[in-house]
């Protein structure tokens, strides 16, 4: 499953086991597994890039609970990071990482063409 964090496009592995000490957040709502996200972020601004492996199981975490979620965007506000969720077209999940992996900068397509696209369905998980 293609994941789009920020703007990394991230494949998603068949099984993921979290480490246990976050063992909890199986049973953990939604709206918890988001702000679990964005106290991620406070550690690791950088997440997608810098801890992939972290990144990785946090997204199939966040699946689990909103399997219709295939892309995060996590922001930093005044208060802290702030994330949500987003339903993104296959097709354009697959491009960007087709282009992605030929070396090319997302970034600036990701934010024009996802993250300020006013058509972009988002959603806060329940």
């Amino acid at each position: 499953m293609l994941f789009l964090l920020n703007a990394v496009v991230l494949k998603l592995p068949e099984t993921v086991h979290l480490p246990r000490e976050l063992a909890h957040l199986k049973r953990a709502s939604p709206k918890a597994v988001l702000e679990a996200g964005e106290v991620l972020y406070a550690k690791h601004p950088r997440l997608e890039y810098d801890r992939r492996d972290i990144a990785e199981w946090y997204c199939a975490l966040l699946v689990s609970k909103a399997p219709e979620a295939n892309g995060a965007l996590f922001v930093k506000g005044s208060s802290g990071y702030v994330g949500q969720v987003a339903v993104i077209p296959f097709p354009l999940l697959a491009s960007l990482r087709t282009d992605q992996e030929r070396g090319r900068s997302i970034e600036g397509e990701v934010y024009r063409t996802v993250w300020a696209a006013a058509s972009m369905v988002t959603y806060a998980p329940g």
